[in-house]
C-alpha cells in the first residue's frame, strides 16, 4: 500500500507559482486613469521609510498595522524613493505591498520613476551613501567582489533588470494621467518627441533595456530631470505648460523634483503646475505634506492642518442682454 500513496502525494502537490517573465521595454504600462474620486500624491522620499508612513497615515492612506485604508483612493508617489537614507529597501518593500492591497480594495498605487531610480539602475551611485548600499548585501548572486564597498554587488544585482527592485521599477511609468491631471518627477517639456502618454513613458523606459537607442531617461529635458517649471521665466514657462497640458489632455501637472525649502506645496501659472517635494525626508528636515485631488478641489494636507490651494471655479452668470437705449435718454 505504502508504494501507491507516493504518487496520490504527489498528485495532490499544488504546482510552484510561476515565476515572473522579466518586464520587456514593448510591456503595456498603465498610465490613464478616470472616475477616480480621491488621489494622494506624496514627493521625493529620499530612504526615509519611517517619514513615508508617516505622511501617509496623515492622509488617511495607511492604518496602524500599516495596511492600505485608502479604498479606492489612489496614491502617487511621483519618485525619488532611493539614495541619501539608509532605509530605501523598506521604502520599496512598503509600496511594493500597498500596489496589492489598494487594487484589492478598489484603489491603485502609482509609484512613477524618479531620476534616482533611473541613477541606480544605471550604476550611478553618488547619492548612495554607505549604509544604504550595505542594505543589499543579501541580493547578491555570489561572493561579493574583493575590494568593492560592501553591498556593491547586491545592489547592483536588486536594480538589474532580473532583480527584485529592477524588475518592479522597469514596469512602472514615468507619467500617468488621472483624470484632468498629469503627475511626473520633474516635468514635461514641450520638447518630449511624444504625443502621447505611451510614447512618452516609452521614450523614457528604453534607457533602461539593453540595446535601444538613447531614451528620456538619461535625457537633461527629459521628464525625470526638468525644471522648467518649477524655475523657469514666468511668461514662457506659462506658455510652454499650455502647450503641454493641451497636448495630453489635461488641465494641471503634479510634480515633485524641486524642493521647496519652507517644506510647503506650490502652485504657480494659476494653479496649473503643483509642487509637492516638500522636503519629505529626514535629511530636507522632515516635511510632511501631501497633495489631495478631490472634487475638483486641490488641498494639500499638512501635520497642522488642511490648506485649500485651488478650488473650482464657479461658472460666469449669463450676461444680460444689452438694453437699447432711446435716442435723447441717459441710461440709468
Amino acid at each position: 500500500m505504502v508504494p501507491l500513496l507516493v504518487p496520490l502525494l504527489l498528485a495532490a502537490t499544488p504546482p510552484a507559482p510561476a515565476t515572473p517573465a522579466p518586464p520587456r521595454l514593448d510591456d503595456a504600462v498603465p498610465d490613464t486613469f478616470s472616475g477616480v474620486e480621491r488621489v494622494v500624491a506624496v514627493g521625493d522620499v529620499h530612504g526615509d521609510v519611517d517619514a513615508l508612513k508617516e505622511v501617509l497615515r496623515l492622509a488617511g492612506l495607511l492604518d496602524d498595522k500599516g495596511h492600505w485604508s485608502g479604498g479606492k483612493a489612489h496614491l502617487v508617489q511621483t519618485g525619488d524613493i532611493p539614495d541619501r537614507g539608509e532605509k530605501t529597501r523598506e521604502a520599496f518593500e512598503l509600496l511594493m505591498r500597498l500596489e496589492g492591497e489598494a487594487q484589492a480594495a478598489g484603489g491603485r498605487v502609482h509609484a512613477l520613476l524618479g531620476n534616482h531610480e533611473v541613477m541606480n539602475m544605471l550604476g550611478d551611485l553618488r547619492y548612495v551613501s554607505p549604509g544604504e548600499l550595505a542594505s543589499f548585501a543579501d541580493q547578491a548572486t555570489g561572493p561579493e567582489t574583493s575590494g568593492s564597498p560592501r553591498g556593491f554587488d547586491g545592489h547592483r544585482a536588486a536594480y538589474g533588470p532580473t532583480g527584485r527592485y529592477g524588475q518592479w521599477l522597469r514596469r512602472h511609468p514615468a507619467v500617468v494621467r488621472i483624470d484632468d491631471t498629469l503627475f511626473v518627477h520633474g516635468g514635461v517639456s514641450p520638447e518630449v518627441p511624444a504625443k502621447t502618454l505611451a510614447e512618452l513613458n516609452r521614450w523614457v523606459r528604453q534607457d533602461l533595456f539593453p540595446g535601444n537607442p538613447p531614451g528620456g531617461a538619461a535625457n537633461p529635458q527629459g521628464p525625470l530631470w526638468f525644471r522648467g517649471y518649477a524655475l523657469g521665466e514666468e511668461q514662457g514657462a506659462g506658455l510652454a505648460l499650455d502647450e503641454v497640458l493641451k497636448r495630453f489632455g489635461a488641465k494641471r501637472m503634479v510634480m515633485g523634483h524641486t524642493t521647496d525649502r519652507d517644506g510647503k506645496v506650490r502652485t504657480r501659472f494659476g494653479g496649473k503646475a503643483v509642487f509637492i517635494d516638500t522636503g519629505l525626508s529626514t535629511g530636507y528636515g522632515r516635511h510632511l505634506a501631501a497633495l489631495e485631488l478631490r472634487g475638483g478641489k486641490v488641498t494639500a494636507l499638512y501635520r497642522e492642518g488642511r490648506v485649500e490651494l485651488v478650488t473650482p471655479v464657479p461658472p460666469p452668470l449669463p450676461i444680460a442682454p444689452k438694453q437699447t437705449v432711446p435716442r435723447g435718454q441717459v441710461s440709468p
